[in-house]
């Protein structure tokens, strides 16, 4: 089977600053993959292997669609419909480019995403920009603003590695659910 990077998935609010519950004591833990063409490099993903999989047993996938405001992830035509047709929940992400104008970068996630999905949408940050915090964020409310705009219907959830969470978007953002990356490993420290 083409190697996968297992994820498992932690929503926060923001607004989570004293005490939260960390996510290594939640007994029902869900486990889900995040996909791009990086992991279809070698050779393309088996998604009836990924449906069967029982160790974990994998609940939803994550796509990435965009990036930036001309990206597009070669391998999401072919990921989304295979996860699709193999009965996985799918969820769309687009990876926001911290020096690009959130205005572009939208049109080219309306480009390219007629359907988002059965989940939230993702949006994927995870480096500073050269404008310094303020005007990242401005990007980034931009961006969001307009998604909620264009698809009313949808829930959007921020994904971000804790350190850059911590420095840039913690405390802001405070309606929105957040994804939390900890790249290494859930035991380690920060907990919350």
């Amino acid at each position: 089977m083409t190697k996968l990077y297992f994820i498992i998935i932690l929503l926060i609010t923001s607004n989570c600053n004293k005490k939260c519950e960390p996510f290594s004591s939640n007994k029902n833990n869900i486990y889900g993959i995040d996909v791009s063409h990086y992991q279809n490099e070698v050779e393309k993903i088996n998604w009836t292997e990924v449906k069967q999989n029982t160790n974990p047993k994998i609940d939803f996938v994550y796509i990435r669609s965009t990036m930036g405001v001309d990206g597009v992830d070669t391998t999401f035509k072919y990921n989304f419909e295979n996860a699709r047709k193999n009965n996985l929940k799918v969820g769309i992400y687009h990876y926001f480019r911290p020096n690009e104008s959130g205005l572009k970068q939208f049109k080219n996630f309306k480009k390219h995403n007629e359907i988002t999905g059965d989940l939230p949408v993702a949006i994927d940050i995870e480096k500073r920009s050269r404008f310094g915090g303020r005007q990242l964020r401005k990007e980034l409310l931009t961006f969001i603003k307009l998604i909620e705009n264009e698809y009313p219907n949808i829930e959007l959830i921020i994904y971000s590695p804790q350190q850059f969470y911590n420095i840039y978007l913690r405390n802001q953002f405070k309606n929105y659910e957040f994804w939390i990356a900890r790249h290494n490993g859930i035991n380690k420290y920060p907990e919350n």
